[in-house]
Parts: structure tokens; C-alpha cells; sequence
């Protein structure tokens, strides 16, 4: 299964799926992080941040779940990091998923925009955070760029307490691989 979260910097994306990882410790369970891999990858002088720079990393984190999923089937890969704002990003995701005849949940986190904001500035301030440009500015401009992911999304409201947000999360995963086995 590929469960891949969306949703405008500061949504709860990371937290969240760092969380579906601890609750799947035990069972095959990849995380991959947009963010994390670039740091890696390019460090402080060589990110660009750009939208060529984003898509690379992508691909190479796509390459890797395919390689991981092509090994053991079961595993679960949880993809993090991008916020699946651009029609074309949701089309790729759907395609990968096709190629390896695995089921996906797309899970498109939302709360306040005041949440969001106070969330991307602390982690600003803090340096908490790999991506240096997560920042309320950026939060902004892809606001209002975004365009709606037209397929089915599970849309969790990271306003709500972690505990419930999870429970729901758990709750409809189970219900998409119980679906995907009788189909």
C-alpha cells in the first residue's frame, strides 16, 4: 500500500505520518521524506528549492518505493514531504501506484490557516524543520497556486487531537485494504 500525504506546508503532514509509521513499527513500513532525502542529497549549498529541484527527489523517492515494493509487496510506504499542490504531481503518484497494482490512499491534511502559520513560524524560528523555505510566505504562495486534488482524499483536520486524527487515519486504511482484498 502507498499512503501519500498532501496538504500546504504547516498542515501536519510529517507529524502525522511520522505517527502512522511508530503505530506500523513491526510490519514492513517505509517512510520517505520529500525533504529529508534533498537535505541529504544537495545539503545546505547545493538546495535550490525550485520546482526541478523538488521533482528529482521525488522521482528518487518514487524509484525507491517501486524498488521496496517490488521486493515485499506488503510493505506499507508512506510518502511525505510534497504537498501534491499541482495536478500533474497527483497524476504521477496515481501512476505509480498503477505500475505496481498497489492501493493508495491519498490522506490531504487541513486545518486553520492560523494553525498552519504558527506552526511553520515556530519551526522556522526553531530551525526544526529540513526545508529551509518552509516559511508562512511560502505557505502563501502555494496557497494560492494550489490546485484541488480531484481524486478521492481522505481529509483529515490536524486541528482535531493527534490521537483522533490517527484513529481516523488507522480507521480508513484498514477499510481500503479490506476493500482492495475483495475487489
Amino acid at each position: 500500500m502507498i499512503v501519500a500525504f498532501a496538504g500546504l506546508p504547516g498542515t501536519g503532514k510529517s507529524t502525522l505520518a511520522r505517527a502512522l509509521a511508530g503505530h506500523l513499527a513491526g510490519s514492513p513500513v517505509m517512510l520517505l521524506d520529500k525533504d529529508t532525502e534533498r537535505y541529504h542529497l544537495f545539503g545546505d549549498t547545493l538546495t535550490t528549492y525550485d520546482r526541478e529541484q523538488d521533482d528529482f527527489v521525488v522521482d528518487l523517492l518514487y524509484r525507491a518505493a517501486a524498488w521496496q515494493l517490488r521486493r515485499d509487496p506488503a510493505t506499507t510506504v508512506i510518502l511525505d514531504g510534497r504537498t501534491y499542490s499541482r495536478a500533474y504531481q497527483v497524476t504521477q503518484l496515481h501512476a505509480l501506484a498503477a505500475e505496481l497494482a498497489q492501493p493508495l490512499v491519498i490522506v490531504e491534511c487541513v486545518c486553520a490557516p492560523a494553525t498552519a502559520l504558527t506552526r511553520l513560524h515556530r519551526d522556522h524560528t526553531a530551525a526544526s524543520h529540513p526545508a529551509a523555505d518552509r516559511t508562512p510566505d511560502l505557505h502563501h504562495r502555494l496557497r494560492a497556486d494550489a490546485d484541488p486534488i480531484s481524486t478521492p482524499t481522505l481529509v483529515l483536520d490536524t486541528d482535531a487531537p493527534a490521537e483522533h486524527t490517527l484513529s481516523r487515519l488507522l480507521t480508513h486504511l484498514t477499510s481500503a485494504l479490506n476493500t482492495q482484498e475483495t475487489s
